[in-house]
């Protein structure tokens, strides 16, 4: 693994690197890809736009991107294969649209992007990037599974450093992109998908940029701690345009033990055949980082961020997916055990509602080995 340690007069430099030493023990091995339907619908919602992705009590929980109708989708994914070497994604069915809004909370300016259940408390947590170039901010929602919405949710307070201003706090559309439970289940680590503006410049193709991922408790619902990410520079996409619209961040976590996480980093650039995207998945390790929670501004400190080795880049199993591309990946989880006794991953695709032009509602399968 990389260790990062990064001052106010290194952080350029060592912004720009993006050499892997190492090679991640996890292993991941593409097993299949499943394209829902554009036109499918449940309940009279349009599926798509299918954010994150996670796997509780044999059910699949997926968030939908649509600010104008909040909701999220509860499927049933079936996984078949009596080895590993022919499992596949049989079908994939969708069961019911479940709204994140109440009518009371319903006039509130938000922008889902991730769920995750939490079990031990009955409910579900949901992230919200709010709208920032029109000062709506981002937000953390918990609410239970039973009962009347308005009456069950509540909101995470939020530290000043997430405020929305004109040189500080976070950019439009790269706020909480990721959740993931923690290991005690009583908690969550958020992430954000871009850097605050006090911490550095976005990534671009000549260097990456430094994220926060932070920790949230249940009980007070305030932030407890925090770390430091290293997003990698844009992809420089042979074919691309000069004046291409180019975005990348980090878009998933997914907690495996107390100090590691898998991370999902996108980088995108328009005007491409194959849609653009460019998605890999990393190994991070807590254990040394520094604890950024107190810390105004990354730009003026010293600090050790997480380390981080290369797991998976996505390009390399292209030419196996019959749609021969990458779409807009978002969410990541560990579904059920395969036959072999190996956990199963699964990721999904987030198609925007075709509103950019024609993108898929993927799935990938994937199985993990190494854990």
């Amino acid at each position: 693994m990389r260790n990062l340690i990064f001052s106010a007069f290194a952080l350029s430099a060592m912004l720009s690197s993006n050499a892997f030493a190492h090679t991640a023990p996890i292993k991941l091995n593409f097993l299949d890809e499943y394209i829902i339907p554009a036109e499918l619908s449940v309940d009279g919602d349009k599926v798509g736009g299918l954010s994150s992705i996670e796997f509780v009590n044999g059910k699949y929980l997926m968030i939908a991107d649509d600010s104008k109708k909040p909701r999220y989708f509860q499927a049933k994914i079936s996984i078949e294969g009596t080895e590993v070497e022919n499992t596949k994604i049989s079908n994939i069915s969708f069961e019911k649209s479940l709204p994140l809004m109440g009518q009371k909370s319903s006039k509130r300016v938000v922008d889902p992007e991730s769920l995750i259940p939490a079990p031990k408390q009955n409910s579900i947590v949901w992230t919200s990037e709010g709208s920032v170039k029109y000062n709506k901010p981002p937000a953390i929602f918990m609410q239970s599974l039973a009962g009347d919405i308005d009456q069950t949710q509540t909101t995470f307070t939020l530290p000043s450093m997430f405020n929305i201003g004109k040189n500080t706090g976070p950019r439009h559309n790269a706020v909480f992109e990721g959740v993931t439970l923690d290991m005690s289940g009583k908690g969550i680590w958020v992430s954000m998908e871009g850097a605050l503006k006090q911490d550095g410049e976005e990534a671009t193709l000549k260097h990456g940029s430094m994220v926060r991922i932070s920790h949230f408790d249940f009980a007070s619902k305030q932030m407890q701690k925090q770390f430091a990410y290293y997003v990698e520079p844009l992809v420089d996409r042979k074919g691309a345009k000069p004046d291409a619209f180019r975005t990348t961040g980090l878009v998933e976590i997914l907690q495996i033990n107390e100090h590691q996480f898998l991370t999902m980093e996108r980088s995108y650039t328009s005007g491409l055949k194959d849609g653009g995207n460019n998605v890999s998945i990393y190994l991070i390790d807590t254990q040394d980082a520094t604890d950024t929670s107190n810390i105004a501004s990354l730009k003026n400190q010293t600090f050790k961020a997480a380390k981080k080795t290369l797991v998976l880049d996505l390009a390399t199993i292209t030419d196996k997916l019959g749609s021969k591309q990458i779409d807009n990946l978002e969410g990541l989880t560990f579904g059920p055990t395969l036959a072999n006794g190996n956990r199963s991953l699964l990721m999904v695709a987030d198609n925007n509602f075709n509103v950019h032009g024609p993108q898929l509602n993927q799935v990938l399968l994937f199985e993990v080995s190494g854990m």
